[in-house]
């Protein structure tokens, strides 16, 4: 035998038993959690919409900052991959187009935006939300 083998222990059937009691034999509390939880998900996915397409209009608000059509579609494909790595997206028209660069700037160091992918993220959101208020 080896020394250095120790061989891991049985699983604890006590504490398999009370987790079977807690969800299985207490099934209608358990059920109602469960399906409280899958209606609260369902609900936070129907509110969801996606960003706007790049389309001639937003190209056209996007003049007073001077960003391209790939700047915006830099700015769109950014903010689509960076803030669902924390949060759903919010709706381009829930904040103002003078809003978008402090909130931005906030969340920059979260989403570890460079200062170039955070031009592009406000030039996409500022035309975005112009075209859509």
């Amino acid at each position: 035998m080896n020394p250095f083998f120790k061989p891991t222990p049985a699983p604890d059937r006590r504490y398999s038993r009370a987790v079977v009691t807690i969800f299985v034999h207490r099934s209608r509390w358990a059920r109602q959690v469960v399906s409280a939880i899958i209606i609260l998900f369902i609900v936070s996915c129907a509110n969801f919409a996606p960003p706007p397409a790049i389309t001639p209009a937003l190209i056209a608000n996007a003049r007073p900052d001077h960003a391209s059509a790939n700047d915006l579609a830099t700015g769109r494909k950014l903010f689509v991959s960076r803030c669902l790595e924390c949060h759903t997206l919010p709706s381009v028209t829930k904040h103002s187009p003078d809003e978008w660069p402090t909130l931005v700037s906030r969340m920059s160091g979260r989403a570890n935006l460079s200062a170039s992918d955070q031009c592009a993220i406000i030039a996409y959101l500022r035309a975005a939300s112009t075209t859509h208020h």
